[in-house]
């Protein structure tokens, strides 16, 4: 599972990584070197997929027309909801 390379995956497989790092976390045997080593690379992955989604946001853009019926582009005002 060790993926030092986080820049070439793509948000789906983060987020998968993720999922199957949560479900070896959460055995009872899992040796502490080994859960260490897990939970090290999930942050990884969750500062990865952060990244990305940021990145995503910044290139959103929402086309709206001003009062001439000229189309603008402005960036996406988008709200995280709680």
């Amino acid at each position: 599972m060790e993926n030092q390379d986080n820049g070439a995956i793509s948000l789906e497989t983060g987020l998968q990584q993720l999922e199957n790092i949560v479900k070896m976390l959460e055995q009872k045997d899992i040796p502490l070197e080994k859960a260490l080593s897990l939970f090290q690379e999930g942050v990884g992955l969750v500062q990865h997929c952060s990244g990305i989604l940021n990145q995503a946001e910044k290139q959103m853009e929402i086309l709206l027309e001003d009062a001439e019926g000229q189309l603008q582009v402005k960036p996406a005002n988008l709200e995280m909801e709680g």
